[in-house]
């Protein structure tokens, strides 16, 4: 069963974190909340445009690499 490991504020920081993951052998999933017909909506009722899933045995490894990962990518 997949669990949330993340929610995203856009695509392009849900890639990223997929990627990463899957660079160190976690399997990631990214499912946005959008739809082409509820622009905007589920960003705004959800807090982000979606969220990276990974397998429940790795969800504590996977947001230990998520946590440092943007620790490492923030401005200083």
């Amino acid at each position: 069963m997949l669990k949330r490991v993340y929610i995203s504020p856009d695509e392009f920081t849900a890639i990223t974190l997929r990627e990463m993951l899957r660079s160190r052998k976690i399997h990631a999933e990214v499912r946005r909340f959008e739809t082409t017909w509820l622009d905007g909506l589920p960003k705004l009722m959800k807090g982000g445009w979606g969220e990276v899933l990974v397998d429940e045995d790795n969800a504590e490894e996977a947001e230990k690499f998520i946590n440092e990962f943007m620790q490492e990518s923030a401005p200083d």
